[in-house]
C-alpha cells in the first residue's frame, strides 16, 4: 500500500497567541478532573475580559496555552502585560 501525505500546514491560522515568544516555551499536557476543568474555564473566561479590556475589541479565541499562561502569570501580572502589549499594539496602528 502506498503512504499518502495531507496538505503541509505552512503557517498558524487566525489571531496570534494573546501571550508572545512561546516558541522556545515548555510544552505541557494533562487530564483535568471535572472540577478542575470547570474552573479552568472560568480562568479562561477572567483572561478573556482582561483580553477585551485592554485591547478595547472583541477576543476572539483564548487557547488553553494562554490560559495557563495566565493562571502561572496571575492576574496583576498578565494585566501589566497586556496594557503594555495594548499600547505597543496602538502605537503600531498610528
Amino acid at each position: 500500500m502506498r503512504k499518502t501525505t495531507g496538505p503541509v500546514r505552512t503557517g498558524v491560522k487566525g489571531r496570534q497567541s494573546v501571550f508572545r515568544g512561546k516558541g522556545d516555551g515548555l510544552r505541557v499536557q494533562g487530564m483535568l478532573t471535572r472540577e478542575g476543568g470547570r474552573l479552568f474555564e472560568v480562568a479562561r473566561a477572567q483572561l478573556q475580559k482582561l483580553v477585551e479590556k485592554a485591547f478595547k475589541r472583541p477576543a476572539v479565541a483564548i487557547s488553553d496555552a494562554d490560559t495557563i499562561e495566565f493562571l502561572a502569570m496571575g492576574e496583576l501580572e498578565t494585566w501589566k502585560y497586556l496594557s503594555e502589549q495594548a499600547r505597543l499594539e496602538r502605537r503600531r496602528t498610528a
